[in-house]
C-alpha cells in the first residue's frame, strides 16, 4: 500500500476514524513525525518534479519566444492567475479552510464535514463566477476602446483568455484542502507540474493551423494553460471519490462554517501574497531601473523559488493538517514538538541550499541559461539577484512553517498584520538599495523584508498560538549554520579544483564541475553535521535506522530519535 492510502480503497471517509484518530498501530509517540515526514517526502517528490519541469519550460520558452514584445504582454497576461496559484492554490484558501474543515470532522462527523465542503464549493463557483464575467466584460470594453500599445492590446486579449483559470485553481485548492485534511497529498501536489507538463507540449508542439507566428503560437499557449487548469480539477477527482467525498450542491450562506473560514481567508491570502506582491513590486521598480532590470530578477527569482517550493512548501503543506487535528485536540505540548521539528528539518536542508546557492551562483546561473542571447553580462547580473534573493531564504521557508501554526489555531490576523509591515519595509528597502546596487537591491530589499517579517512572527507565536520552542531551535539553527558555512568554503575549492582537473567550457564539461562541486559540499555537510552535533542529521539516521528493523516497536525507535535530539 502507498504511504497515505491512494490506491487503498479501504480509506474511505465512511469507514475510517475521525481525522485525529491516530491510526492503528501508529500509537507510539512517534507516529506524528513519522506522518509529517512522509506527508512532507511526497509532496517534496512531486514538487521537485513540477521545479524541474518548470526549468526546463524556462529553457524551451526562452528558445522559443526570446524576449520579443509578444512574449512580455503574454508574462504580463499570465502574471494574475500565477500569482492566484502561488497565494490561493498553493496556501491561502487551503490555510483558511482546513482548520475548519477538520475542527467539524473531528467534533461533529465525516458527513457534516463532506456538508461543509460542498457548501463551501457551491458559494465559490457562484461568487469566482460573477467575479469573472465582470473582468471578462470589463476587458471586453477596454479592447473596443483601442490603444496605440501594440504590447497593451495584446496584453488584454491574452488576458481575456486566461482569466477563467482562476476557476479551475481555487476549486483546486478546495479539493487540496480536503484531500490533505485525510493524508492524501499525491494528486493534489501533481498540479503544478501538470501546468508545467502542458506548457512544454504546447510550446513544442504546434498544430498546423495555428501558424508559426508568435501571435498564433502565443495565443495557443494560453489556450493550453487554460486547459492545464480544468486538469488540475480532474485529477483530484478519482482520490475524492475514495475518500467517499461526492460533489451536491448546497446553497447554505448562514452556515458558521463558510462564515470562520471566510472571516479566515482575506487576512490569510494577504499573507501569503507578501512575496508574490514584493516580487510584482520589484519588477515594477525594475522597468525603472532600465532593459534587463526584470529579466534578471525572473531568473534569480526562479532558482531562489526551486529549494523554497521543493522543501519549504512541502513541509508547511504537510504541517498545517497536524497541527490543526492536535490544537484541536488540545495537545499543547504535541503541537510545539511537531513545530520544532518542522522548522529544524526545513532549516537543515534549506541554510546550506542558501549557502550553496550563494558560492555557485555564477556557475549556476552560467549553465542553466547562458546561451543564445543569455550573454555573459546577464549571467553576471542573474547571479547578482539571485545572491540578494538567496539571503532571505531561510526567512521565506520559517513564515511558511510558522504561518501554517498561527491558521491551525484559528489566527489570521497576526499573519496578517506582519505581512503589512513586511510590504511597506519591502517598498522603502527596495527605494534605497536600488540605486546603488540596482535589480540587485530590488532583491536584496525583499529579503531584509521577509526576515523583518520572520521575526515578528516567531515573536508574536507565544503570545497568539503556544510556547515557541526557542532554545532548541536556536541552538540547532547555530549548528547548522555553521556546518553550512564549512561547507560553502569546501564548496567553493572543490569547484576550484575541478575547474582544474576538467577544464572547459562545454555543456558537459559544466555539468561535471557544477554537479562535482554540489555533491563534494553534501558529503562535507553531513559529516560536518556530526562533527556539529546537529540533532537532526542523528534523528534521520535513527529514523533511518529504525526502517531497516520494521520488527522494532514504534516507542522503541522513537526512543532512539528523543535521544538523538
Amino acid at each position: 500500500m502507498t504511504p497515505f492510502g491512494e490506491k487503498s480503497g479501504g480509506n474511505v471517509a465512511r469507514e475510517i476514524g475521525p481525522v485525529n484518530q491516530v491510526p492503528r498501530g501508529e500509537a507510539g509517540r512517534g507516529s506524528g513525525k513519522r506522518h509529517l515526514v512522509r506527508a512532507a517526502a511526497v509532496v517534496a517528490i512531486m514538487t521537485l518534479i513540477g521545479r524541474i519541469c518548470g526549468l526546463f519550460r524556462d529553457i524551451v520558452s526562452a528558445k522559443q519566444f526570446g524576449t520579443s514584445w509578444q512574449w512580455d504582454a503574454f508574462l504580463y497576461a499570465f502574471m494574475l492567475p500565477n500569482l492566484f496559484r502561488r497565494v490561493v492554490g498553493e496556501g491561502g484558501l487551503t490555510s483558511a479552510f482546513i482548520p475548519v474543515y477538520n475542527e467539524i470532522h473531528a467534533q461533529k462527523s465525516p458527513a457534516e464535514a463532506f456538508r461543509f465542503a460542498n457548501i463551501t464549493i457551491s458559494f465559490l463557483s457562484v461568487a469566482l463566477l460573477a467575479f469573472i464575467v465582470l473582468v471578462e466584460t470589463l476587458l471586453h470594453f477596454l479592447l473596443k476602446a483601442g490603444f496605440q500599445s501594440q504590447t497593451v492590446m495584446l496584453t488584454l486579449e491574452l488576458s481575456r483568455i486566461l482569466f477563467p483559470y482562476l476557476w479551475f485553481l481555487s476549486l483546486y485548492a478546495l479539493g487540496m484542502g480536503i484531500l490533505n485534511s485525510h493524508r492524501h497529498f499525491l494528486a493534489p501536489a501533481a498540479g503544478p507540474a501538470i501546468l508545467d507538463l502542458v506548457w512544454i507540449a504546447a510550446v513544442i508542439w504546434v498544430p498546423s493551423w495555428v501558424g508559426q507566428d508568435y501571435l498564433g503560437r502565443i495565443r495557443w499557449l494560453s489556450y493550453a494553460v487554460l486547459f492545464a487548469g480544468f486538469l488540475h480539477v480532474a485529477v483530484e477527482w478519482p482520490p475524492l471519490c475514495r475518500i467517499g467525498f461526492k460533489f451536491r450542491w448546497i446553497w447554505d450562506m448562514g452556515y458558521e462554517g463558510l462564515k470562520k473560514t471566510w472571516r479566515l481567508l482575506l487576512p490569510v491570502v494577504l499573507s501569503f501574497a507578501v512575496v508574490q506582491i514584493n516580487i510584482t513590486v520589484d519588477m515594477t521598480l525594475g522597468m525603472m531601473i532600465g532593459p534587463g532590470a526584470n529579466s534578471s530578477l525572473w531568473y534569480g527569482n526562479r532558482l531562489m523559488q526551486f529549494p523554497l517550493g521543493v522543501f519549504a512548501l512541502a513541509m508547511g503543506t504537510a504541517l498545517l493538517p497536524m497541527l490543526a487535528q492536535q490544537i484541536a485536540r488540545g495537545e499543547k505540548e504535541a503541537s510545539r514538538k511537531t513545530l520544532s521539528f518542522a522548522l529544524r528539518s526545513v532549516f537543515f536542508i534549506i541554510i546550506p541550499s542558501s549557502v550553496g546557492l550563494v558560492v555557485m551562483r555564477e556557475p549556476i546561473v552560467r549553465l542553466l541559461f547562458e546561451r543564445g542571447e543569455f550573454d555573459a553580462v546577464s549571467t553576471a547580473r542573474s547571479a547578482a539577484v539571485l545572491l540578494g534573493y538567496t539571503i532571505g531564504l531561510f526567512a521565506f521557508a520559517g513564515q511558511k512553517i510558522l504561518n501554517s501554526g498561527y491558521y491551525a489555531a484559528h489566527d489570521s490576523r497576526t499573519p496578517m498584520r506582519t505581512s503589512v509591515i513586511a510590504l511597506i519595509s519591502n517598498i522603502a528597502f527596495n527605494l534605497i538599495l536600488m540605486i546603488p546596487l540596482k535589480e540587485a537591491g530590488l532583491a536584496l530589499g525583499t529579503s531584509l523584508s521577509g526576515i523583518l517579517q520572520l521575526g515578528q512572527l516567531i515573536y508574536f507565536y507565544p503570545k497568539r498560538v503556544g510556547e515557541f520552542p526557542f532554545r532548541e531551535i536556536g541552538a540547532s539553527f547555530l549548528r547548522i549554520l555553521a556546518a553550512s558555512i564549512a561547507m560553502g568554503v569546501l564548496c567553493y575549492f572543490s569547484w576550484e579544483l575541478l575547474k582544474i582537473w576538467i577544464p572547459g567550457a562545454s555543456t558537459t564539461r559544466q555539468l561535471l564541475q557544477v554537479f562535482g562541486s554540489i555533491a563534494a559540499a553534501t558529503l562535507g555537510y553531513l559529516g560536518l553535521c556530526f562533527v556539529c552535533r546537529v540533532p537532526e542529521i542523528q534523528e534521520a539516521f535513527a529514523w533511518f535506522k529504525k526502517k531497516r528493523k520494521p520488527e522494532s516497536h514504534p516507542e522503541e525507535a522513537e526512543n532512539l530519535v528523543d535521544g538523538a535530539a
